[in-house]
């Protein structure tokens, strides 16, 4: 990538502007900013390892790399966390959540206090509150 302006900054933070219309962003502890060509994509590689994407529909996705753990936003509030044992939680605006564990059980967890999981053989239990 052919870069088109560098500047840097009186805090340590240098930008580069490239031909292509991205724009880099270091800052001194080691993390880094990408603003893609349409201005509305962005990804931050934070000095940790994690890394945050902004996406132009606004959706969130946040990698934290110590627990290998994805936590996804939409922006009609749907949240998503996929774990790397293979879990994975949906937490919907109205409260209601999701999980799916690892062997492919499924648990329901309504905002009633109502709970319901369907386990892998097709048997399902209810629990009332």
């Amino acid at each position: 990538e052919e870069i088109q302006r560098e500047t840097a900054y009186p805090d340590g933070k240098v930008e580069k502007v490239l031909k292509n219309g991205c724009h880099l962003i270091f800052f001194p502890n080691g993390t880094r900013k990408k603003v893609g060509s349409d201005g509305k994509t962005v990804t931050i590689t934070f000095f940790n390892g994690d890394v945050k994407q902004i996406m132009p529909d606004q959706t969130v996705i946040y990698y934290y790399a110590d627990a290998k753990t994805t936590h996804t936003t939409y922006s009609d509030g749907l949240e998503v966390l996929q774990f790397s044992n293979g879990q994975i939680e949906k937490h919907y605006p109205d409260g209601k959540k999701e999980i799916t564990f690892p062997d492919q059980t499924i648990k329901n967890l309504f905002t009633d206090g109502q709970e319901e999981s369907i386990f892998p053989d097709g048997t399902i239990v209810r629990v009332q509150r």
